[in-house]
């Protein structure tokens, strides 16, 4: 009877940790583009940033409104990568900054940050529509966005702008370069999270 019941048990273990199969159902395309698959979110290349984001929806909503939210995902990315290496670059000078400082930095990689993303284009998009299991159904959808290092250059610029406006202790340390935001720029590179679910 233990054997009988523990075989049972093993069985429902094996059943329960082997993840259902996607099966495509559709496609904005019968290719997937080679960047869909890569690692990188945030990456330079010939003088351009790339940014690359996805997004899932449920089975019964539109590709382009899926697309539409990558495209907030993309930009959410960039302006955090933005936010990170500023609030990097204040600790590396171990400068504090204010709360108001942080405040600004905390809307800089939401829907609250007031300033313009010069230059992105959104120029490929991808989606497949799947199911997993019998009844899930989603909706995945990528976009690729390119900007030219300038622009980007140009949106960090407007980041550290704002928090300058508000903390004046910060402003004085760039001026008298204790905080340099732009030298020694290193290629820009983010890359995922590497994930074992099959979404």
């Amino acid at each position: 009877m233990k054997q009988l019941l523990t075989m049972i048990v093993m069985l429902f273990l094996i059943g329960c940790s082997s993840s259902p199969k996607r099966i495509i159902l559709d496609s904005s395309s019968n290719n997937e583009p080679s960047w869909v698959d890569s690692n990188k979110l945030i990456w330079e290349e010939s003088g351009n940033i790339y940014l690359k984001a996805t997004h899932t929806v449920r089975g019964n909503e539109r590709p382009n409104g899926c697309i539409d939210l990558a495209k907030l995902d993309a930009k959410e990315n960039l302006l955090s990568e933005i936010k990170n290496d500023v609030k990097g670059s204040i600790d590396n000078a171990q400068q504090s900054i204010s709360e108001d400082a942080e405040v600004i930095l905390g809307k800089v990689r939401s829907s609250e940050f007031e300033g313009s993303i010069s230059g992105l284009r959104f120029d490929e998009s991808y989606w497949q529509k799947y199911q997993i299991g019998e009844l899930e159904q989603k909706v995945q959808c990528h976009v690729l966005g390119k900007m030219k290092k300038d622009d980007y250059l140009a949106t960090k610029r407007a980041v550290i702008s704002k928090v300058q406006a508000v903390d004046p202790r910060l402003k004085e340390a760039i001026t008298k370069k204790q905080i340099d935001f732009f030298a020694n720029q290193k290629p820009v590179e983010v890359r995922a999270p590497s994930t074992t679910e099959n979404e």
